[in-house]
């Protein structure tokens, strides 16, 4: 071979190596080089979905327990709402019992104004009856003796509608609870301790004795 030959076979060699392509270079062994091939076999090359992508299950939850621990709480749970139904119960029988309470008070205190307000009535009925029984034979005829018996009856029907009740006196038995007496008298026409005259109507409101009778009571010699 010539020397020109020998040049030319050179060169034809050296073109030869730059146009080859380098080796492909394995990345190191390590973490980062798992992770990569991971990548570069998924071929999403995006490490959230490599992650995703992971064939490991994840763990089970902790703390579930045996059955013998879920009988046991359970059971706890049931103590737990017995025990608030029971303070229920005796929570609302407390505000029954306080309601009914509030309502006699109520009550009694209702009474309390209309026997206050009936009481401080009485004297004017008093009046209303001793003039009505006073006026002269010739005027009861008048309108105005009228008037006044219309106004007597009104008063009373609306006292008697509210509870007032007249006590009964002459002739019957001296009662320390009906009757005051404030004088005596001896007779043999009466029975003994029986009330022979009414000096002041005694009034009961309802039940309860608001103004006892004045009377003179009869007592043997």
């Amino acid at each position: 071979m010539s020397e020109t030959q020998r040049h030319h076979a050179r060169n034809r060699a050296a073109a030869a190596s730059h146009e080859a392509p380098s080796p492909k270079q394995e990345p190191a062994e390590g973490p980062a080089a798992t992770f990569e091939r991971t990548q570069l076999d998924d071929g999403t090359g995006s490490p959230v979905e490599a992650a995703e992508q992971s064939p490991h299950p994840s763990p089970l939850p902790e703390g579930e327990g045996t059955p013998e621990d879920l009988e046991a709480q359970l059971e706890a749970e049931r103590a737990k709402a017995d025990d608030y139904l029971e303070q229920w119960r005796r929570a609302a029988a407390d505000f029954t019992n306080f309601k009914r309470r509030t309502e006699q008070e109520r009550a009694e205190m209702g009474k309390l104004f209309n026997e206050s307000l009936v009481k401080s009535l009485l004297p004017v009925l008093d009046n209303f009856e001793r003039a009505l029984a006073t006026v002269p034979e010739e005027l009861k005829g008048q309108s105005w003796v009228e008037g006044v018996s219309l106004t007597e009856k009104q008063l009373r029907d609306t006292l008697e509608k509210e509870g007032l009740k007249a006590i009964e006196a002459v002739g019957q038995k001296f009662d320390p609870n009906l009757h005051e007496a404030v004088g005596h008298d001896i007779s043999d026409e009466h029975e003994e301790d029986s009330v022979i005259e009414e000096f002041q109507k005694g009034y009961k409101l309802h039940d309860r004795v608001i103004r006892p009778s004045m009377v003179k009571v009869s007592r043997r010699s």
